[in-house]
């Protein structure tokens, strides 16, 4: 269950690098949505864990576990699909009648993805209530709950690991946001290259995670 959260990020950071060299508009926004799919859809395999962990198999058994994967899945593929859809639809409409350029979804501009604050909230709601605060929760309440000292301190890293990875899918999120808001280009260059450097970092934060919960406790 925990692979499948490094399985679906690295198959949305690969997504990433390969619209990051495209120039087609249509084929970056394709890619551009699957790879945020499948980085945000990653982060529930983290919940699951938590729970398995907290209250075992015999209780959050394998058929919740799936229905909660599944239910998050479809919520978040579908309504950022509708989302993208209806910009696509909508914004060409208000533009040409209001000559403004306000949008539900998400647009390319320059080959850069841009967001509208519609499709932004959307997600930070649908990521925030079914993924970050019961990780957050749940990652505490273990951590609470060890007695070893030795536990505390392998855990203590997957937590740190677990909220630098949130905090970067955060950033990222703004990142899109001001793409759209911020105007200047040389105050967007500078936005998007700290994003950029912070982006490096997921490999200290998955590694913290990996040694907290995927190494074994040293006799």
């Amino acid at each position: 269950m925990f692979s499948g959260f490094f399985i679906s990020v690295s198959i949305g950071n690969i997504l990433n690098m390969i619209y990051a060299v495209m120039l087609d508009a249509t084929v970056i926004l394709v890619l551009h949505f699957l790879t945020l799919f499948f980085m945000f859809f990653g982060i529930v395999f983290v919940f699951i864990v938590n729970m398995i962990i907290l209250e075992s198999t015999l209780v959050f058994s394998v058929k919740r576990q799936n229905r909660y994967i599944l239910f998050y899945g479809i919520l978040l593929f579908v309504g950022m699909l509708i989302l993208v859809i209806l910009g696509k639809i909508f914004g060409k409409v208000i533009h040409e009648n209001t000559k403004m350029d306000p949008f539900l979804g998400v647009k390319i501009s320059d080959g850069v993805p841009q967001w509208g604050p519609i499709f932004f909230i959307y997600l930070v709601l649908i990521i925030t209530g079914f993924t970050i605060i019961p990780i957050i929760y749940t990652n505490f309440k273990i951590y609470f709950r060890f007695e070893r000292k030795a536990l505390k301190r392998k855990w203590a890293c997957y937590l740190i690991g677990s909220l630098g990875v949130i905090a970067i899918m955060y950033s990222l999120m703004i990142n899109n946001l001001l793409n759209n808001l911020v105007h200047d280009e040389e105050y967007r260059s500078i936005i998007r290259s700290i994003i950029s450097i912070a982006g490096i970092s997921i490999i200290l934060w998955v590694s913290l995670m990996y040694y907290g919960i995927g190494t074994k406790l040293k006799k």
